[in-house]
This record gives C-alpha cells, sequence and structure tokens, in this order.
C-alpha cells in the first residue's frame, strides 16, 4: 500500500504534468492538443493531493478539520499547497481566457507551491527552486511526451519542434537533480549506505532508462518503428520516475 504522504506527493507531480504540461502543449508543442479537459483534470488531481496531504497531516498532529484554515496560512507546508493549488487554478483559468502573457506568474507559482512540501518545507528559498525547476523540467517533458503520444497523428514535424523543449528539460533535470542529490544526500559514493540514497538510485536508474526510450522515439519517428509504442515506453519510464520521486519525498534524507 502507497503511503498517504507518498500518495499525495504522486498525485499533486500528475497533476503538475498534465495541468502546465498540458497547457504549455496547447500553446506551444502540439496546438490545441490536449484537449482542455486534460488541464483541468490535472487541477483537480493537484487539488486531490493537497487535501490528502493537509487531512493525513492534520490527523497526525491530533488537529480536527476545523483547524485546516489556521494550517493552510499558518505554516510553512500549509501556505505551500495553499500556493500550488491557487497557482494551478490561476493558470487553468488564464489557459480558458486565452491570456497567453500571464501564463508565467501563475505556472511559477504552482511550481513554487509544489516544492514547498515534503524535503523542500525543510531548506531555503535557494534550495526551494532548485526543486520548483526540478519539477517543472519533469512535468514539460512528460507533458510534451503525453501529448504526442495521444495526439490524433504525431507526425516527425511535431517530435521536431518538441525535441529542443525535451533537451532542455532534460539538461535542467540533470543539473538541477546534481544539486539536490549534494545537499540532501552528500557525495554520491555514499548513497548505496541509506534508504534515501539507494532510492535514489533506483530514481536514476528509471531516469537512465527513460532517455534511452526518447532515442527509440527519435529513431521511431525517422521511420524505425512505431512512434507511438516507443512514445509509450518512455512514457510509462518517466511515470515510473515520479512514482520514485514521490516515495524519494517521503524518505528521511541522511543526517550528515
Amino acid at each position: 500500500m502507497i503511503p498517504p504522504l507518498a500518495a499525495a506527493a504522486l498525485l499533486g507531480f500528475l497533476g503538475t504534468l498534465l495541468l502546465l504540461g498540458g497547457v504549455l502543449a496547447r500553446h506551444s508543442l502540439t496546438p490545441g492538443h490536449p484537449r482542455r479537459r486534460w488541464p483541468a483534470l490535472g487541477l483537480a488531481l493537484l487539488g486531490l493531493g493537497a487535501a490528502l496531504e493537509v487531512g493525513w497531516t492534520l490527523a497526525g498532529l491530533g488537529f480536527l478539520t476545523g483547524d485546516a484554515l489556521a494550517y493552510l496560512t499558518g505554516t510553512a507546508p500549509g501556505r505551500a499547497a495553499l500556493t500550488g493549488v491557487v497557482g494551478g487554478a490561476l493558470l487553468l483559468a488564464a489557459e480558458r481566457l486565452a491570456w497567453p502573457a500571464p501564463l508565467l506568474l501563475p505556472a511559477a507559482a504552482l511550481l513554487w507551491g509544489l516544492a514547498g512540501t515534503g524535503h523542500g518545507a525543510t531548506h531555503g528559498p535557494g534550495v526551494r527552486l532548485l526543486t520548483a525547476l526540478h519539477a517543472g523540467a519533469m512535468s514539460v517533458w512528460l507533458g510534451g511526451v503525453f501529448a504526442l503520444l495521444t495526439h490524433p497523428a504525431p507526425t516527425a514535424a511535431l517530435a521536431r519542434r518538441f525535441t529542443p523543449v525535451a533537451l532542455a528539460c532534460v539538461g535542467l533535470l540533470a543539473l538541477s537533480g546534481a544539486a539536490l542529490t549534494l545537499t540532501h544526500a552528500g557525495p554520491p559514493p555514499g548513497l548505496p549506505e541509506s534508504g534515501y540514497g539507494r532510492t535514489l538510485l533506483l530514481k536514476l536508474a528509471v531516469f537512465a532508462a527513460a532517455l534511452l526510450a526518447a532515442g527509440l522515439v527519435r529513431g521511431a519517428f525517422a521511420g524505425r518503428g512505431p512512434p507511438r509504442a516507443a512514445l509509450a515506453l518512455e512514457a510509462g519510464l518517466l511515470l515510473g520516475v515520479l512514482a520514485v520521486t514521490a516515495a524519494l519525498g517521503t524518505t528521511a534524507p541522511p543526517s550528515r
């Protein structure tokens, strides 16, 4: 059974990829696709994840549901959850009203809120910014893969449009991930010595497999196989990365 806080984190990640990744895909990668119901589903998952996290935390502290407002406005994790949901709602509203320019502000609020939960709540703004960038890059990459996978006609031209975005996301994930690893777990040689480090190594292994799958996608669009099968493999592996990341966020880092 998935621990409630890990389940809440996973719902937040899934909601962010459908909402942020879906909105970006609709505007820049696969125009008009995915349909607007997918970002709306993303907001619902984001809200459900925040509600589960807040409810479980309050229950663990022995508080009543009437204390939820005080928790949301008076604690750092509560404000982070509230900021993420409000940012997501504003992003969806801006997209539906066709306001392209203000999209960055609610997107930033969404990611800043998401980064303030889990380990992000225990570090300063620098680490939180790295976490927000890491989550944003993952959401945009997976959102683009999802958009191509579900597109009625995933052409090579659409794939070429997505390629520089995906490469930028991979680079940002690598840089921010390396910095976060040093912050939370220390030098890489010590990773196998803790449960946190071993979970992180599992995440890196699945991430590496996703990169290999991305290479298969490029080959498929070049005529060396069915694109949807390769896209489905890449999407499945990236969802695996999200699942391990959710578990990682509720695993205590090693004391150093």
